[in-house]
This record gives structure tokens, C-alpha cells and sequence, in this order.
């Protein structure tokens, strides 16, 4: 899940080395599509949105509650146990790692999905019981990232590593939030910066070398990264073949990358095609192949442009139907198209599949404010949209109210009658 430089690291890359740190899936700025996961980022929601609690306020208060919890008197050993006791504690003890680690994979699962919400009551449950577990802090770090948190990311991957430094990706995540300080650096700061991002990205390498999600990383890291700071277009495409080494489709996705900043589209193209056929089930290349149709469509407006993304986004549901991105690209091709009987089914379908996502109606009104068509309905979803707090990584409370605005101005003939941010 890597999320670097210039995209969803997982789900998919956040912009880092002085661009944005969001990746703005909408109209204003197109969706990046060739990150490596679903880890980008966004910056501080609206102060009306609800919060997590700052990390190290409050599990400093619970830390110091659950080792005194932890600390019991050693039993007499003269005290003779009867074995069933010996024989369930034993089973309890065995049990117990096994359930945490598999709520560790699960929680893992959630963001690789961009389910953020979920995985979040989940990591802060997880912590709340075992205060001194890195690999929940290396997920919050994550999480916070996505909820806007520019703040605390930092300090909890930092926390991962100190509890638990043998382990890559706590290394590698603590690369990343290095790395989007960089975004706001002068060039001086830009440098140090650029040497710490490659201390602990190269100590994530050389803890696991096949680690693709970090090698995607090192390679966004010499795409982006000025000359001064030690990007390398050669070392980039060094990098890419040997992701191909590793994973031939992770290969071919990263050689994908090297070529849409090269804006070579036609090979781009070509590679994510071949990415697609080298892993028929695989959901990560078919959502990129998808942006990408999605991207040449916002560019063309052709029939052909959406038939081919409509048909993109319907495999890669079939995938996976859990996830609201293909139901958004959806919303998004049938909005343009004005065929309001399939859009409405679209949304219905998304509203049972992925409930905590709203992100499809959002889309969808926005198409429409940028088409200049039916200003009314573009309103109706976005008052939708503002109903619950937003998913992690999808357009903030702001940007919505921002769009409800332009809805009810071109209602109104372009006069501003109605304060959209008062309205939720």
C-alpha cells in the first residue's frame, strides 16, 4: 500500500516532494493512477468534521493505565495448580496471539480496500488493549494520513519502529510521512529531509528486500524527487525492472508508471493492458487500467472513450464489489452520459454494497456541475454526500459544501443566495 511522491500508495500514490498531498480522485485534478496502494492522503478536514482523538494525548493516558493493569503479583510457587486450570490457561495463551493476529491481517485488509472507517474503530479498539502492539501504530499512522491528519502520522510510525525495529514497513511507513513533510520544504530542508526518507526507506529494503510496496516507493522517491535531492529517471526505471524481478505484474505496473511521466500514453497503455492479462483476478491492476480509461475519457468525451471505461469499471466490480471507487468511475461515465435510470440503479447498488462510502454520489454531482447540467440533481447528491462523515481519502466535508454552492448559485441564475458551508 504504498502511497508515495506523486499518486493510493494502496489502495493509490500520495503527492509528495512539493505537490499536493491528496490525491483528488474529481474533476478539479485527475486521479492519479498509478500508485501502488490506497494510502493517500488528505489534508485537514473542515473543523465541523468529527475527529480521531490526537494518538499522543490519548493513548499516553491509557498507556500508563494498562501497564499498571499489566503488573500482577508472580504466584507463590509452592501453590499447586490443578492441570484443567494449567491445561485451559494454556490453550487461552495459545489462542490469544492467533485472534490479535488475525485482527492485525484484517485491519490490513480493511485499508488495502479503503475501507477507513472500519479499520479504524478496529486499530483503536486493538490499541486500547494492547497499548504496546507496533503494528497498530503503524496502522494508525496510516489512517490518520487518510482522515487529513497531518500531524500524527509522524510521530506513530515513529512509535512503530521504537516498539518494534526489525520489522520493513514500519520503516517504510515512516519513510512515507517523512516524505510528505517535503511537500512544504525549502531547498534546504528538502535535502535533509530526502536523507532521512532514504535512511529508513533503505533499512525497510534491506530488512525485506522483496518488499514491492517499498521498492514502489524508492521509485516514486527518483521519478519526483529534484535533482538535488537525488532524483534519477535512470535509477527509476532501474527500479521498475527490478519490481519485475519480484512480481512480474507489480513489474509491469511500475513500468507503467515510468511511462505516464514520461507521458508516454500509448505505452502506458500497453503495459497496463498487459498487466491486466498477466493477472485476470487481480483487483489492483484492474483498477489502475480503469483510471486510466477514466482519464482518457475526461480528456476525450468520445463514446468509445466511455463504453471502454463503463466496461473497466463493471470488471473490476466483479472483483471486487465491496469497494466504491468502480461504482464512483460509474457514476461518473453514466452522469456524462445524461442516462439518469442507470446513474440512480448505479448509486442504489453502491448504497448496499459499500454504505460508508459516498464518494459515488459526489462524483457524480460533480460531473454534472462540470457539464453544466441539471444543477438540481447535482445538488440533491451532494446533500447526500454531506449526510455522513466522508470515507477516508474521498473529497472532504469542505470540498462538498464548496460544490452544493456552485449547485444552488447555477439554480439561481449564478447569484449567491444560499451559504453552502452553513448546510450540511
Amino acid at each position: 500500500m504504498c502511497a508515495l511522491f506523486c499518486r493510493s500508495r494502496s489502495p493509490n500514490l500520495p503527492l509528495l516532494w512539493g505537490t499536493p498531498a491528496r490525491v483528488d480522485r474529481g474533476q478539479d485534478s485527475l486521479f492519479n493512477a498509478f500508485g501502488s496502494s490506497c494510502r493517500c492522503l488528505a489534508p485537514p478536514r473542515d473543523e465541523a468534521m468529527p475527529r480521531i482523538h490526537h494518538p499522543v494525548v490519548e493513548l499516553k493516558r491509557s498507556f500508563g493505565q494498562a501497564e499498571e493493569e499489566r503488573t500482577v503479583p508472580l504466584p507463590d510457587p509452592q501453590t499447586r495448580v490443578p492441570t484443567t486450570v494449567c491445561a485451559v490457561a494454556g490453550l487461552i495463551a495459545a489462542l490469544v496471539p492467533v485472534n490479535a493476529f488475525s485482527q492485525q491481517i484484517e485491519s490490513e485488509k480493511l485499508i488495502e480496500a479503503g475501507h477507513w472507517k472500519k479499520a479504524r474503530a478496529a486499530v483503536v479498539i486493538r490499541i486500547r488493549q494492547s497499548p504496546g502492539d507496533a503494528f497498530s501504530y503503524y496502522l494508525l499512522s496510516q489512517i490518520h494520513h487518510a482522515f487529513g491528519d497531518d500531524a500524527a502520522p509522524q510521530a506513530l510510525a515513529e512509535k512503530a519502529v521504537a516498539l518494534d525495529g526489525r520489522v520493513a514497513k514500519y520503516h517504510r511507513q515512516l519513510a512515507e510521512t517523512v516524505g510528505i513533510q517535503a511537500q512544504h520544504a525549502n531547498p534546504f530542508q528538502l535535502v535533509v529531509l530526502a536523507r532521512q526518507f532514504r535512511k529508513e526507506l533503505d533499512t525497510a529494503i534491506a530488512l525485506d528486500p522483496h518488499d514491492v510496496l517499498a521498492q514502489r516507493d524508492l521509485l516514486e522517491y527518483y521519478l519526483v524527487a529534484p535533482g538535488i535531492a537525488g532524483g534519477d529517471m535512470q535509477k527509476a526505471s532501474a527500479v521498475a525492472d527490478h519490481i519485475a524481478e519480484l512480481d512480474a505484474t507489480e513489474g509491469l505496473l511500475a513500468k507503467a508508471r515510468v511511462a505516464q511521466f514520461r507521458k508516454q500514453t500509448a505505452q502506458t497503455e500497453a503495459l497496463l493492458r498487459r498487466a491486466v492479462d498477466t493477472q485476470p483476478s487481480g483487483y489492483k491492476g484492474r483498477i489502475e487500467w480503469t483510471r486510466f480509461c477514466l482519464t482518457k475519457l475526461r480528456s476525450e468525451r468520445s463514446e468509445s472513450a466511455s463504453a471502454a471505461t463503463e466496461t473497466a469499471a463493471r470488471e473490476a466490480l466483479k472483483l471486487d464489489r465491496s469497494r466504491a471507487e468502480p461504482y464512483a468511475i460509474l457514476a461518473e461515465v453514466y452522469a456524462g452520459r445524461s442516462d439518469w435510470n442507470t446513474l440512480e440503479a448505479t448509486l442504489a447498488d453502491a448504497a448496499q454494497q459499500a454504505p460508508d462510502d459516498l464518494a459515488p454520489w459526489y462524483r457524480a454531482a460533480e460531473t454534472l456541475l462540470a457539464l453544466g447540467r441539471e444543477p438540481a440533481r447535482a445538488e440533491r447528491y451532494l446533500r447526500t454526500y454531506l449526510a455522513q462523515e466522508p470515507e477516508g481519502n474521498e473529497p472532504t466535508l469542505a470540498d462538498a459544501r464548496r460544490k452544493l454552492d456552485l449547485a444552488v448559485q447555477a439554480q439561481n441564475g449564478g447569484t449567491r443566495v444560499h451559504n453552502a458551508r452553513a448546510d450540511r
